[in-house]
């Protein structure tokens, strides 16, 4: 490689992701250089300056969904750890070891890309291998340099290393908003990573609510009194968030605007943007949700993302005595999977005297998604209950319900369905809604009772951002779609 286009390389990290970087495009599903957009420019903005004044690189991002954040900043510290220095140890830290393999994935992607001019030596030494035979360390042997992955759930990793740089990824979610592991991670990793220039330490999340760490870290970092510079990207300066106008209907799109949507007009937003914004409100229950996934500003992400939960005391049925011990009949079981295999529940429902009924909820937590199925299916035939699988995937996470329902199927238990012939549900923003708006129904009818006085407080906490931290509540939702719109109602009779 040119010595003097190595050395632009070195000051220049936009043009080194171009000339050297290739990433999946979200569209096309295939490796595209990468250019950086609007948000990612604006982001790395700050870095730089940090970066050139000789300050140690200290940054807190409150993000909107969908413009790579993640990706630039795992890609700035591949550019310190390939073209700036050596030796120079890096660690990436999410909420779940999936999130946490994900972006380690974005690293490998690039190893196998990069130019071979770029490699000085043997090829082979620029990819990564396993560091002293641990499965959370690899190894670049080429810049002697080691990635590190680590989870809120399990930290291990980060104690008793050095490192130079730091992700920290959906700090706010870390330990489902724990405050106290997530003050105590940073801390460590923090004292792991010396303050000299081009070090760096990124923590990043979507917003979760006022009630953790991140957010008390951002409200210090905005008042000026942490080591943090705070970055907040909103909806808008997202490319991908517009809907093209012809001249035509751009009177009318403005005119179906409301006072919220022509305040972001007034705002200096794009009327393209804002009419995406006001048809994309339509998959939402509230604007309140809208707000939590889509911030406009960082106060409004805080205020709403984690509140208000799905629903209202009146919503939510009373507590009532527990049926006696279900024997062999027609009972509904859901299983709640999860891929890291907490949360997972099993529960069985029946119709009591015209009423949606829980009967039972059965732990399954620490099994796989597959022996969790497996049990599932045993439990059910026992009891001669058909079977829903049901699953609220996490951010960035794999998804496991179609294949457990595939499975189950498989084993030969008989399975529900619902109106579109499912025998599954995967909770997103639209499917929660529907399956809330289900169960207020019976409920508000007296069509329906709890027996479970944690399961009542789990529905009355039951988020849309984060459905996966309620576990007992997500059954009962499950449930009562299958039984009131999807399969035919089951009996208590026969169920006793």
């Amino acid at each position: 490689m040119n010595r003097r286009i190595m050395k632009d390389y070195r000051e220049d990290f936009e043009r080194w992701a171009r000339d050297c970087v290739r990433i999946t495009d979200k569209l096309t599903g295939r490796p595209v250089p990468f250019r950086l957009n609007a948000p990612q420019r604006r982001v790395l903005g700050v870095l730089e300056e940090m970066r050139r004044g000789g300050e140690p690189i200290r940054l807190i991002m409150l993000k909107a969904r969908q413009w790579g954040g993640s990706t630039l900043v795992q890609t700035y510290m591949a550019w310190m750890q390939l073209v700036r220095r050596k030796g120079w140890n890096s660690l990436i830290c999410a909420h779940v070891k999936d999130a946490s393999a994900q972006i380690r994935g974005m690293y490998s992607q690039l190893l196998r890309e990069y130019p071979e001019g770029m490699k000085a030596g043997e090829a082979r030494d620029w990819a990564f291998v396993p560091y002293e035979k641990s499965q959370s360390v690899c190894w670049i042997p080429a810049r002697e340099a080691q990635v590190a992955i680590a989870t809120s759930l399990s930290p291990n990793t980060v104690r008793g290393s050095n490192f130079a740089m730091a992700h920290l990824s959906e700090v706010a979610f870390w330990a489902d908003g724990d405050e106290r592991v997530a003050s105590e991670i940073v801390r460590t990793v923090s004292g792991s990573v010396a303050r000299e220039p081009d070090t760096l330490v990124v923590m990043e999340s979507t917003a979760n609510g006022t009630d953790n760490y991140f957010c008390r870290e951002w409200r210090r970092a905005v008042a000026g009194k942490s080591d943090k510079r705070a970055v907040f990207v909103p909806w808008h300066e997202i490319e991908i968030y517009r809907k093209e106008l012809a001249e035509e209907e751009r009177a009318a799109a403005e005119a179906s605007l409301d006072d919220y949507e022509r305040g972001l007009l007034a705002d200096g937003v794009e009327l393209e943007r804002v009419a995406w914004y006001h048809e994309k409100r339509r998959e939402y229950a509230t604007h309140e949700a809208m707000m939590a996934e889509f911030p406009s500003t960082a106060e409004e992400a805080f205020a709403n993302a984690g509140c208000g939960s799905l629903l209202a005391e009146g919503q939510v049925a009373p507590l009532a005595e527990r049926p006696g011990a279900p024997a062999d009949g027609g009972a509904l079981g859901v299983l709640l999977v999860s891929g890291d295999g907490q949360g997972q529940l099993l529960s069985f429902f029946a119709d009591v005297d015209g009423r949606f009924t829980p009967l039972v909820d059965e732990r399954l937590d620490g099994l796989t998604p597959g022996r969790a199925v497996a049990e599932a299916a045993a439990r059910c035939r026992g009891k001669g209950a058909r079977l829903v699988v049901a699953e609220a995937v996490r951010p960035d996470g794999p998804g496991h319900a179609r294949r457990c329902a595939r499975r189950a199927a498989m084993l030969g238990v008989p399975m529900a369905y619902d109106e579109d012939e499912r025998p599954y549900v995967v909770f997103d923003a639209v499917s929660l809604a529907d399956c809330g708006d289900v169960y207020a129904g019976l409920s508000e009818d007296g069509q329906a009772v709890e027996t479970d006085a944690e399961a009542r407080q789990e529905l009355l906490r039951c988020s849309r951002l984060r459905p996966w931290a309620t576990p007992l509540a997500l059954t009962r939702l499950a449930a009562a779609r299958f039984m009131a719109e999807g399969s035919p109602r089951v009996s208590v009779e026969d169920f006793l």
